[in-house]
């Protein structure tokens, strides 16, 4: 570790010996709202160097003395032209202005920088709300993960599940954040609603497989929302309507432009006036709330505290009764030393709850697990250089694990704690114009607490490469290696479990590694359509699966019901999409396997896993009639997902036996689904009231796709017949939204 800090700084430092340069830099915020613009470019044409403002919208920019023209431009918003002086390291705040409703054809060859070409991360997805609501919404609601599930490579197995499942990973591989505490259950009302409240997101960012050095903990993918931080100006007041939900929403200035705050509720009102009954068996509702308050303490230090409580009950007629929630607070202090080194510290408490409480034979039984995390860690951004950025950082998480546990001892699990440890060092450097290296490393430790295991320490090196043919045309290549400490026991072929119980690497339990390989050619053309060709071969080991009939619940045994593996998974995705413009959209084909070996399990064969879905066509458009009037759709095809039916039964001692042979031997039929939307914006009454509307339909041509299988066996024929089961038909919906 101390060798390659010490290769990379010197590395670094040859990048510094240049001609007289001085320090621009500062932040770039929303002119109306100063919300932070993250990811927004400040380009100097003349050196053709540029950057762009981190997840705290800071930005640092080397440049040599004299006069220079700069463009800072972000999507949705006006490019605006600065020209400054350099004589000696500078401070500059820029604010940019949103146009009217992104109808003109904005001028994004200032956001070079920041287009695929330009990055040397491999690939890195960014989302902000503003395109997410372009998007037809699921029952009402823009909703972040069924944006994320749009993306190539994000694989779901149900009508509109909160569920992802990304380059071949599972459910659990996916390290999701809110301002950086982690989520470990994403979905509402079985998943068709996610917990992003879109009153209160900011932006998305999706890192598929090769996530940079500074993330951990999870081997598939990392979804990291940022919260809007409140209007800086001026206060601001919503109140949304969907079929499932309510949402209210305040923010604005407890000092101008000093300091904000931000408080959004949302809460579905099914259970106000439905009942179990006969026809409505299973009554779901939710809760969510999200605050954040953001204060300046002079230029160069912010505070940032940070709240998520979310809350889900499903009880049904037959006394069963599933609750579950997160809860997350987030304490954060930014610090910019100078013009050129940037500090970021977080002390993060995280909490998931789950309880099922049930009536078998008339007797109640109950089931608890759940995960509690504090985390502290720190990272700090050195800006050597225009094209050259090192970061180092170290954090430490105590899990707190109750794996199941009931009112009965002997069902009961025992308790873990651990510790897991991680240390990061991270160069983002270009030391050519058409060559550019995003490389670190990633050092984990796992240290089970009161006996369990011994302590492991992993390296996790990533690297990826940008070689620049041209403007608009870049190819890619990049390596990591993954480890994921803890994991989901849940035997479940569903998309819509909510009962998940997570286990820690002890006891025989290993962590799972994967190694990842990925390769692409990235275009723009016409300039304003892009275009991806990107290939990724994963390699997994300690991949755990479960026995036939394995049962997790008041099971004190249940490791024993667990294998573990190899798995594989590659793919191959293909991407275009157009921008800006009127019409806006994007298309991307994905052909992908994935598949376990694992003793124990398929008499040690390989077999295809959940999410072997080889065939994904997905395609999405929105057309702006006018400043007011807008129209999205969205539909995909994939082949359907692998699942194990039983071919045939036998009776014994009077029951009836299903027969099952190979492991997720048949498939579901092929998926597909079109969703539609139309959308209204008001103009602002009084430069402040306006409201919007929208009307669409949820599966527009009805088609049943199969959620689940039920079987009837008729002994005197001596047959077994499968009826398949779907959740949803075609399904308008109406929304409203009012601000002032």
């Amino acid at each position: 570790m101390k060798r390659i800090l010490i290769t990379i700084l010197f590395l670094a430092a040859i990048v510094g010996l240049r001609a007289q340069t001085y320090t621009l830099s500062g932040h770039i915020t929303d002119a109306a709202t100063g919300e932070t613009l993250i990811g927004a470019t400040l380009f100097e044409a003349s050196s053709q160097t540029g950057t762009s403002a981190n997840g705290y919208g800071f930005f640092s920019l080397r440049l040599p003395a004299g006069k220079h023209k700069l463009q800072c431009a972000y999507l949705g918003y006006n490019t605006q032209e600065v020209e400054i002086h350099m004589d000696a390291d500078k401070t500059l705040e820029i604010k940019l202005e949103g146009n009217a409703v992104g109808l003109g054809e904005v001028t994004v060859e200032a956001a070079s920088v920041e287009r695929p070409q330009k990055q040397n991360e491999f690939n890195a997805e960014m989302l902000t709300i503003n395109s997410i609501r372009k998007l037809p919404s699921v029952f009402g609601e823009a909703d972040v993960v069924k944006a994320v599930q749009m993306q190539s490579g994000v694989k779901t197995l149900g009508d509109a599940s909160s569920g992802m499942f990304v380059r071949g990973g599972t459910n659990d591989q996916n390290l999701i954040l809110i301002d950086e505490a982690p989520i470990y259950n994403a979905s509402h009302l079985f998943g068709m609603i996610s917990i992003f409240n879109p009153e209160a997101v900011n932006q998305v960012t999706l890192y598929k497989s090769n996530m940079p050095a500074q993330y951990g903990g999870r081997v598939s993918a990392v979804l990291d929302c940022k919260m809007k931080e409140g209007n800086m100006n001026h206060h601001d007041f919503s109140v949304a309507l969907s079929p499932f939900a309510a949402t209210l929403t305040a923010n604005g200035p407890i000092v101008k432009e000093t300091a904000s705050y931000l408080v959004s509720a949302r809460r579905s009102f099914l259970d106000l006036f439905v009942k179990p009954n006969e026809d409505i068996p299973l009554v779901p509702t939710f809760y969510d709330l999200n605050a954040k308050i953001n204060t300046k303490i002079g230029q160069n230090d912010r505070l940032y505290a940070s709240f998520y409580r979310g809350h889900d009950v499903i009880e049904s007629r037959n006394e069963l009764l599933n609750t579950w929630g997160n809860t997350s607070g987030v304490l954060r202090w930014t610090h910019n030393f100078g013009s050129r080194w940037f500090l970021n510290t977080a002390f993060i408490v995280s909490d998931y709850r789950n309880s099922l409480d049930f009536l078998y034979k008339r007797r109640k039984y109950n089931w608890h697990t759940g995960l509690s995390d504090l985390n502290l860690k720190a990272a700090l951004s050195y800006y050597i250089a225009p094209d050259c950025e090192l970061r180092i950082g170290v954090g430490a998480i105590r899990h707190a694990f109750t794996p199941g546990e009931s009112d009965s001892t002997v069902l009961s699990l025992p308790r873990y704690q651990a510790m897991e440890y991680s240390a990061f060092v991270l160069n983002d450097w270009k030391p050519l114009r058409w060559l550019g290296f995003n490389y670190g490393l990633h050092l984990s430790a796992f240290q089970p607490l009161g006996g369990g295991g011994k302590t492991l320490v992993y390296p996790e090196p990533r690297v990826s490469m940008n070689v620049m043919l041209g403007e608009n045309t870049s190819l890619k290549a990049a390596y990591a290696r993954n480890v994921q400490y803890i994991q989901v026991l849940e035997n479940n072929t569903l998309d819509y479990s909510s009962l998940e119980t997570w286990f820690p690497a002890v006891d025989g339990l290993k962590p799972v590694i994967a190694d990842v390989v990925s390769a692409g050619a990235f275009f723009d053309f016409a300039g304003q359509f892009s275009t991806s060709v990107e290939l990724y071969y994963k390699k997994g080991w300690n991949q755990i699966d479960f026995l036939d009939h394995a049962q997790l619940i008041s099971n004190p045994n249940v490791l024993s019901q667990v294998r573990s593996g190899n798995s594989k998974a590659y793919g191959v995705e293909i991407n275009l999409a157009k921008r800006v413009g009127k019409f806006t959209g994007a298309m991307s084909y994905t052909y992908s396997r994935v598949t376990y070996t694992i003793d124990g399990i398929n008499d040690g064969n390989p077999y295809p896993a959940l999410s072997d879905i080889p065939h994904d066509f997905r395609i999405n458009g929105n057309y702006q009639f006018t400043p007011r009037w807008s129209a999205s759709a969205a539909w995909q095809y994939s082949s359907g997902h692998p699942v194990t039916l039983p071919v045939g039964f036998y009776e014994y001692l009077g029951q009836t036996v299903p027969i099952y042979t190979e492991r997720n031997a048949s498939r579901t039929p092929a998926y597909h689904r079109l969703d539609l939307s139309f959308a209204y914006h008001s103009p602002k009454y009084n430069n402040s009231f306006n409201w919007s509307a929208s009307v669409g339909v949820f599966n527009a041509y009805n088609r049943l796709n199969p959620l689940g299988y039920q079987f009837e066996t008729n002994t005197s024929m001596n047959e077994m017949r499968v009826y398949a089961y779907s959740m949803f038909g075609i399904m308008p919906h109406v929304s409203l939204r009012a601000g002032w």
